[in-house]
């Protein structure tokens, strides 16, 4: 799959449905390398067999199954997203949202672990530590470092959804939000 600028965007290696789609991964790596030779540029390897669907960025991550193929402009995020990030070492945290030392010791637990390749981090922490601003703190970093671009915060009380909402709206403004819980009638 090619980009309107004639980039390589992704390589799909399909099996046959009675096949399992990891039987192509060392295949679809190897027309990556060639695209990567010709163009300069790494495509995103996709292998399937029309039921499993497998997504995997080899320079950066594992692969991982996905519901299926990713759209042209989904695509071009992942490329923008690679090509314009910075890396997450020494994070310049905002003092105003999160100023205690073990709260910045978090944040750079997180992003130290996300730029060692995973894809998550859990930070398990006592009542009234700050948690939800060590999430807003860490969003910051990671929206200006140039890793993310929507974000779902998840709480397992209303009320805590609604004050995090707040939250999030007080400390960073310039955000886009919108709490799913107020468009379900109770």
């Amino acid at each position: 799959l090619f980009g309107d600028d004639g980039r390589p965007l992704a390589v799909i290696e399909a099996k046959k449905t009675s096949v399992s789609p990891r039987i192509g991964q060392i295949q679809a790596q190897r027309y990556a390398d060639c695209l990567e030779k010709q163009y300069q540029v790494r495509p995103v390897i996709f292998y399937t067999n029309g039921f499993e669907y497998y997504l995997w960025e080899d320079a950066s991550y594992n692969d991982r199954l996905v519901s299926d193929i990713y759209t042209k402009e989904e695509l071009e995020w992942l490329h923008f997203k690679r090509e314009n990030k910075s890396s997450l070492k020494d994070p310049v945290i905002n003092d105003e949202i999160t100023n205690r030392h073990y709260q910045k010791m978090a944040i750079t637990a997180v992003c130290d672990t996300l730029e060692k390749g995973a894809r998550k981090a859990l930070l398990v922490m006592a009542t009234g530590s700050g948690k939800t601003r060590i999430s807003i703190s860490t969003v910051d970093v990671l929206i200006k470092r140039g890793w993310v671009k929507n974000i779902l915060f998840l709480a397992d009380r209303t009320a805590l959804v609604k004050q995090a909402k707040k939250n999030f709206k007080v400390l960073l403004p310039e955000l886009s939000l919108c709490n799913l819980l107020d468009s379900r009638d109770n």
